[in-house]
């Protein structure tokens, strides 16, 4: 989704080398580092591909219509979803649904996002509640939402309110990748907000407001387990998808102590490790078992021109 910019300066963010691999990956240097960055940018074009299934439109300006447009992408706040996003420095935004239960398995959730960027604006997770009340100053915890209180006037029992105003978006920057920093999280809503205009922008420093975001968090996808409707999309093996990437690598690690079944993300991190002959070999049936994966059904993604 293409916001209005120009992004305020201010939102500028570089790579965290949390992992001894991940400077190679994002350079596409070494011999592990050249294969993440390919598997990465496989997946980004895999999820973000076009075609003629693919739906297109603009705004001139940023209008009440636009962030109508956006809460419908994010079935307004229907499921109790949960949201990964990156926003580039040029002002693209991109999201999608996460969450174990969503069946996604990505090496790395926000360098996908970014098609493993050196340099972002912003990152974290994000998600939606309908207010009880419209145009009501605070925060969303000072009157009753949905998720996760059932309210009259919206779903699961009734059609979402055609106002913005009904709505708030709750975004922080989650994201073990880039570790935005939380100073910039006022820019970051003023921007925002600028962008969708009408609907009520809370930001949540994943550190300062942990114990507040974990929380909403976890309503949202108890929410999820009362209203969804089962997975949505599968990318390889079933896997954990944890709230940051480092969290992700982590229990990689833990999973592997505890003799649980390796996901597709953490059978790439082991290929990482063996000698380069093996690799090679391995590489080879990649290259088949992609050519078979290009033929699955893949989650539809819309996408909106604003200038």
């Amino acid at each position: 989704m293409q916001l209005a910019g120009p992004v305020p300066s201010s939102l500028y963010h570089r790579y965290v080398e949390f992992k001894p691999f991940v400077k190679g990956m994002f350079t596409s240097t070494s011999l592990r580092g050249r294969i993440l960055h390919h598997a990465l940018h496989h997946q980004h074009n895999r999820i973000y591909n076009y075609d003629r299934d693919t739906t297109y439109g603009s705004f001139h300006t940023p209008t009440k219509d636009m962030t109508m447009k956006f809460l419908e992408l994010c079935h307004f706040d229907k499921g109790g979803r949960i949201y990964t996003y990156v926003l580039t420095l040029d002002g693209m935004w991109r999201f999608t649904e996460t969450g174990k239960e969503f069946g996604i398995d990505l090496l790395s959730k926000h360098t996908m996002h970014s098609d493993v960027n050196i340099y972002i604006a912003f990152s974290g997770e994000f998600l939606i509640r309908r207010l009880q009340t419209p145009h009501k100053d605070g925060s969303p915890d000072d009157q009753e939402t949905h998720p996760p209180a059932e309210i009259s006037g919206g779903p699961p029992s009734g059609e979402p309110p055609n106002d913005p105003a009904y709505y708030s978006l709750i975004i922080d920057n989650d994201s073990g990748t880039y570790r935005p920093n939380a100073n910039q999280l006022t820019d970051l809503k003023a921007f925002m907000q600028k962008n969708l205009p009408g609907i009520k922008v809370v930001t949540l420093d994943c550190n300062g407001d942990k114990e507040k975001m974990n929380k909403w968090k976890t309503e949202q996808r108890e929410r999820k387990k009362a209203e969804g409707k089962g997975v949505v999309a599968v990318q390889g093996d079933s896997g954990s998808i944890s709230s940051s990437d480092e969290e992700d690598l982590d229990d990689q690690q833990r999973r592997a102590d505890g003799g649980v079944k390796p996901s597709t993300k953490e059978k790439v991190i082991d290929k990482m490790e063996e000698p380069v002959e093996k690799v090679k070999r391995i590489r080879a049936g990649d290259r088949e078992r992609e050519q078979r994966e290009t033929e699955d059904d893949l989650p539809v993604s819309s996408n909106i021109s604003g200038s």
